[in-house]
């Protein structure tokens, strides 16, 4: 067994590995020699067209864009049975006012209902100031 201990007393106090002298005085120099060169390529020109290029594409998605908007809102106004048939949904409102109907003109019928509902209305009024007076 003491003479196991010796040996290895004996390798590890020694460096097994050794460098030759001067290998590595020039060994970066000696490496380069042996890559061969890259040739850079030289940068081409960018014509007028290629810079536009992403100009172009957006221009054309805006317009693309317009005209979809523009065929929904055709699609919007068509008759009654394809709006039916699809989940648009208009955004106009119908004006309506009073003026229209007195131009037109009214039947007795209408006439004399909307003096009915003038009457209950007024009637109505009154019976809130009677109600409301101290």
């Amino acid at each position: 067994m003491k003479t196991d201990e010796k040996k290895l007393k004996k390798i590890t106090q020694e460096n097994p590995f050794r460098v030759p002298e001067g290998y590595l005085e020039g060994l970066t120099s000696r490496i380069m020699k042996q890559i061969p060169a890259v040739e850079e390529p030289e940068a081409e020109p960018i014509s007028w067209v290629e810079r536009l290029r992403p100009f172009i594409y957006l221009a054309a998605m805006f317009a693309g864009l317009g005209l979809f908007f523009r065929a929904v809102t055709f699609l919007d106004n068509t008759d009654d049975a394809v709006i039916a048939d699809t989940l648009l949904v208009s955004s106009e409102t119908p004006e309506l006012s009073l003026g229209i109907i007195w131009d037109e003109g009214l039947s007795d019928d209408d006439e004399e209902y909307l003096d009915y509902l003038e009457n209950q209305y007024t009637a109505a009024l009154i019976q809130d100031e009677l109600d409301s007076e101290p």
